[in-house]
């Protein structure tokens, strides 16, 4: 389980940033996990089709993983109004 959290989280950051290469934040990982598994968790980890489907799925993110993406650079601040509340 967590090893297949971590994936998901690993997954949304490639979304983000392009890069499985980096690491990401603790705080991210625990936000985004559930927007991963929500979404795209279908998809494997480095496709363009994750790619694709987590840019398809921006406007429904969590603001709980908005944020973190934000808060650790990895999105620009324009997406915090892109997001559905």
């Amino acid at each position: 389980m967590i090893r297949a959290a971590a994936a998901g989280a690993a997954a949304l950051m490639m979304f983000a940033c392009g890069s499985a290469a980096n690491a990401y934040s603790a705080r991210v990982n625990s936000a985004c996990e559930r927007d991963y598994y929500r979404f795209c968790a279908k998809y494997s980890i480095g496709t363009p089709e994750l790619r694709s489907c987590m840019l398809a799925s921006r406007r429904a993110l969590s603001r709980r993983c908005v944020d973190a993406l934000v808060a650790a650079g990895e999105v620009p601040k324009r997406y915090l109004t892109s997001v559905k509340r």
